[in-house]
């Protein structure tokens, strides 16, 4: 996504608070111009601060996506059906009707409509929606003749956000963050209602994450090593591999329900839904699990770093009588 033609053409600011708390709903009674001072800051904190692959996501509903109430209000937009103002309305209202839980703050909510994003010769909209919630303390220099005086403000710093979505003219997909969401993600799962799209990177992290899972089931020390050995073999000797093949793999060690239960729990975790025959690079694969597999537990609270060229097939221990415990390693050399 390119933004470097993007402009602020206007915006909208509400105040949204909790009505668990009784804390009120206010809305402006209009859409304000700003100057380029504050659109650069705008541009170069909110815009850019959003626009991430590792940020994006797409707009989700269990029967119909029609039904998910931001995909429809953007998209009345988008089709000259309301104004901004009345958009933002619906945005804010939805926003209050989804504020119920004890640690969502109230905060101010921006309603941002830019342009000029994407391909020169095909630039698109997009409705920025962010949520500041956290007001910063901030010293301003006054100067009066020779006189410098100092003084105390508070205000939003564009620059970390809070909560955001940067919703798309083009189609279902988003951007979004939520810096805040530990304890209640309610922005992404019940105000935006969506999931993150993933690349090859975060699908690789995943599926090698499920895999040493899947090792740690393995109660049998030598089945777990042939289980590593036959995974690691298989990365480094096909150019890609899918999660449905490492699926197949643990099956054979693991049962299938089982390894349903991991990968579903870590769809779950990482906020996606996980193609199962979605290409990935083998290599990088097994460098994540090798940086996993490298410390091996060899019994009686010891554990070695070995190099990735070595596996180790099996551990003897032997007590001698005045306590000394000897251990003999049998490692196996990779080929290379």
């Amino acid at each position: 996504m390119h933004i470097s033609e993007a402009r602020v053409e206007r915006l909208v600011i509400h105040r949204v608070g909790n009505p668990s708390r009784g804390e009120p709903l206010q809305l402006s009674g209009k859409a304000i111009g700003v100057d380029e001072a504050v659109s650069a800051l705008i541009l170069d904190g909110y815009l850019k601060g959003i626009v991430s692959d590792k940020k994006k996501f797409q707009f989700v509903h269990e029967t119909d996506l029609n039904l998910n109430e931001l995909y429809h209000y953007s998209r009345r937009f988008f089709r000259g059906e309301v104004d901004l103002l009345e958009v933002s309305g619906q945005i804010a209202k939805h926003l209050y009707g989804r504020s119920q839980h004890p640690n969502i703050a109230a905060g101010d909510l921006l309603v941002i409509l830019f342009s000029g994003l994407g391909e020169a010769d095909a630039p698109q909209r997009a409705l920025g929606i962010f949520k500041a919630e956290i007001q910063e303390d901030f010293l301003t220099i006054i100067e009066s003749g020779e006189v410098f005086d100092i003084s105390h403000a508070s205000g939003i710093n564009p620059r970390l956000i809070d909560k955001g979505a940067l919703v798309l003219e083009s189609g279902p997909t988003l951007y979004a963050v939520d810096r805040l969401g530990h304890e209640a993600k309610f922005w992404l799962d019940d105000f935006l209602r969506a999931l993150r799209v993933p690349d090859s990177s975060s699908t690789s992290k995943l599926v090698a994450e499920v895999i040493e899972q899947v090792a740690e089931e393995i109660a049998d020390p030598a089945e777990q090593l042939r289980f590593r050995d036959e995974v690691l073999t298989h990365c480094k000797s096909e150019p890609e591999v899918s999660p449905r093949d490492m699926a197949d793999m643990a099956e054979r060690y693991v049962p299938a329900n089982e390894v349903n239960r991991l990968f579903d729990s870590a769809a779950e975790s990482y906020g996606f839904s996980l193609q199962s025959e979605a290409p990935l690079p083998a290599q990088g694969v097994a460098k994540r699990l090798e940086k996993f597999w490298s410390k091996v537990g060899v019994g009686h609270g010891v554990s070695l770093l070995l190099p990735s060229d070595l596996s180790l097939q099996n551990v003897q221990s032997e007590k001698g009588e005045n306590g000394e415990l000897t251990l003999t390693l049998h490692l196996l050399q990779r080929d290379a």
